[in-house]
């Protein structure tokens, strides 16, 4: 497997979760099966140029977002994919409470570093 391929699949996977999709909805909207997405998010099959285009098309973003960063993906714990799981976890309640400390401390962090 690929740096590369690895990258692009945990990207997919990141925005697909980020939208609250399963792999069968992205899967049934790409008209492929869910095994082959799972084969692009691990890494296991490379993802051609075209069906790059229709994914992006499908989770709503650009092709060059699903590169952007790519060094940087990684799926050790404390990575923004546990995060994001751990998010998707919670009920709505929780979080919009997640959301809202997230906002206090980005604007403590800010504060701070102007300081």
């Amino acid at each position: 497997m690929k740096t590369i391929d690895l990258a692009i699949g945990s990207r997919i996977r990141i925005y697909r979760k980020a939208l609250g999709l399963s792999q069968s909805d992205l899967a049934r909207q790409i008209g492929i099966t869910f095994q082959q997405v799972q084969k692009y998010e691990s890494g296991a099959n490379r993802v051609a140029a075209s069906r790059l285009w229709s994914i992006a098309d499908a989770l709503g973003v650009s092709v060059l977002s699903l590169f952007q960063d790519v060094a940087q993906v990684d799926e050790t714990p404390g990575t923004p994919l546990e995060l994001l799981d751990l998010y998707t976890a919670l009920p709505a309640n929780q979080q919009m409470e997640l959301i809202s400390f997230a906002r206090q401390l980005s604007q403590h962090t800010t504060t701070s570093l102007s300081a």
